[in-house]
């Protein structure tokens, strides 16, 4: 019998995550309420001296105080109290330019400040009535449709990842578990479906490969099986000898995850799987909030950390360049209004960087102005979201935008060949890994790899054969660093692998132990079979202080490797 427990969380759950960050959100109120009376005090008081002196930096004094109360009462969804707030700061601004005359805004925000402060001490205090002002169910048009995938973000990596393979063919199914097992997958075999049901009393599998008969033999039971699996949160690939209409169209009613043919390309195989469990994708999201006001900071850090999401708060926009040479954020979340330099200029700055052209950058703002709508988006925003939207909303959000953001990063920064990065990228990566290395006193060691007699295998078995070689060695190396280290293609059969906080003698092993794997893995092209082999020189940061030293010395003992027979790791001698 099938353990057909799902895997998603159930309501008592939800409820109770619901209910701890509603707690949050009330003590953020409570605190709000008790210093609310100062506060306007205060206000009152920096509106009579720009008052009395109508002197343009005391407005601007007055300005800034109102906008930040309006910004952390519409967080907490005081809607009253923000729009009234709202009113007074637009007064406030034609002053400042002087677009109409003092001697009329004056008294209109005189008559605010007086509304403000009377509702103020009314019992209860209307001010302090929550309003939920946009809800999940109710957007508004300027929020993009929220994507409703998810991640399982309870997979950290591929070696979390168990898989049942089903196929009568024993020496079929034997050979691709072992394949698998080399890529680091966990892998059990079963030779029939009866079988994969017994062991499925016992067992769960994230991932089953079921394995589809010939045409002539009823495949219902396979399907049938298939359709259980996807309802329970178990992912099901089809592999099949045999394309038809009538396989596929029965794949898609049975909810299957992938339809591949037989036979199976392994390294496509691992990448159509790394990709359905989002492994390249899979982290704590990391966002960067930029606000002035601390205490708005300290509110959206507590909601987002409530849902995992790593979060670092900045309230200076000074502090932004220092901060990202160690955190790398999936989102910029930032405050349009704050003083000295506004958010429209900090968004322009972040887009000056190429690395985060396609990071993207959202402004969190209780100014509802569609004028500032815009100029945020000219400025590079992707997205403007109002302070009042309500918590469910934002992180749904967000969510959407990373994920979608994290795609197109992936997609822009690999080889499309091997799928690991591309010069570029790993270059990059390399650089802020000995810049980080300096800095932390944790040495680097990068290795460089270059396949044996590239050019026969290419000259014997057709660039079919070099491809599936090139992505082999790329897909095996990635499956078999951490998620701390770096691999990408430095050009034609040539890779360079970075491992952060590493010592030689450890990679050499490890290296080794790629190498090992690698010979072991059988390539067919055209049914002629054949092996392949690398060489590769490594080098420590304890020895250099530049990079194009370090990858220099690298290259040189991959070149003393080649000279000695090939098919082995050498280590720089210095």
């Amino acid at each position: 019998m099938i353990n057909t427990k799902k895997s998603m969380p159930d309501q008592p759950e939800h409820t109770a995550t619901q209910t701890k960050l509603e707690q949050k959100i009330n003590e953020f109120r409570q605190v709000f309420s008790q210093e609310l009376s100062q506060r306007l005090i205060q206000l009152e008081g920096l509106w009579r001296i720009a008052q009395h002196t109508q002197v343009v930096a005391n407005f601007k004094a007055f300005r800034f105080e109102v906008h930040s109360l309006k910004g952390s009462s519409a967080a907490l969804n005081y809607i009253k109290l923000s729009e009234l707030l709202g009113q007074i700061e637009q007064h406030v601004a034609n002053c400042e330019t002087h677009e109409l005359d003092l001697s009329v805004m004056t008294p209109l925000i005189d008559l605010l400040i007086k509304k403000l402060m009377a509702l103020s001490k009314q019992v209860p205090n209307p001010l302090l009535t929550v309003h939920q002002a946009i809800t999940a169910s109710s957007s508004p048009v300027s929020l993009t449709e929220i994507n409703d995938e998810t991640v399982n973000t309870n997979l950290k990596s591929h070696r979390e990842i168990s898989i049942a393979i089903v196929d009568e063919d024993n020496a079929v199914g034997s050979f691709l578990t072992k394949l698998l097992s080399t890529f680091g997958f966990v892998i059990t075999h079963y030779s029939s479906v009866q079988q994969l049901k017994k062991g499925l009393e016992s067992t769960s599998y994230k991932l089953v490969l079921l394995d589809l008969a010939t045409p002539e033999t009823d495949n219902t039971e396979v399907f049938n099986l298939a359709k259980t699996l996807t309802q329970y949160d178990t992912d099901v690939f089809i592999l099949s000898s045999h394309d038809s209409f009538d396989a596929r169209l029965f794949s898609v009613r049975a909810e299957v995850n992938d339809f591949l043919l037989k036979p199976v390309n392994i390294t496509s195989l691992v990448s159509k799987i790394r990709k359905n469990f989002k492994i390249d994708l899979i982290r704590p999201y990391k966002i960067l909030l930029l606000d002035d006001q601390a205490a708005v900071g300290v509110f959206y850090k507590t909601l987002l950390e409530s849902q995992g999401i790593d979060v670092l708060v900045l309230t200076q926009a000074n502090q932004i360049m220092t901060s990202l040479e160690s955190f790398h954020p999936d989102i910029f979340l930032l405050d349009m209004h704050m003083p000295e330099i506004n958010g429209f200029e900090v968004a322009k700055l972040i887009r000056q960087q190429a690395k985060y052209d396609y990071v993207p950058v959202i402004f969190l703002t209780a100014d509802n102005d569609i004028m500032s709508k815009i100029a945020a988006l000219e400025a590079g925003a992707d997205d403007v979201i109002p302070k009042d939207t309500s918590p469910e909303l934002i992180l749904r959000q967000l969510d959407s935008r990373i994920q979608r953001s994290q795609q197109i990063r992936f997609a822009a920064s690999r080889d499309s060949l091997t799928g690991v990065l591309n010069h570029g990228q790993i270059m990059e990566a390399a650089s802020h890994a000995m810049r980080m290395a300096s800095r932390h006193i944790k040495p680097i060691v990068v290795v460089m790899i270059d396949l044996d007699n590239f050019k026969k295998v290419n000259d014997t078995y057709g660039h079919i054969g070099g491809d599936k070689v090139l992505v082999s060695l790329g897909q095996l190396i990635q499956q078999s660093i951490r998620e701390t280290d770096y691999v990408g293609r430095y050009g034609g059969e040539e890779f360079l692998v970075v491992f952060s906080d590493a010592d030689s003698a450890t990679i050499e092993r490890k290296m080794n132990n790629i190498l090992t794997a690698f010979q072991a893995i059988n390539f067919t092209v055209n049914e002629f079979d054949f092996t392949c082999s690398f060489s590769a020189g490594l080098a420590s940061s304890e020895n250099y202080d530049k990079l194009s030293e370090l990858i220099g010395a690298a290259d040189a003992a991959l070149y003393q490797a080649k000279g000695a027979g090939k098919k082995q790791i050498w280590v720089d001698s210095n």
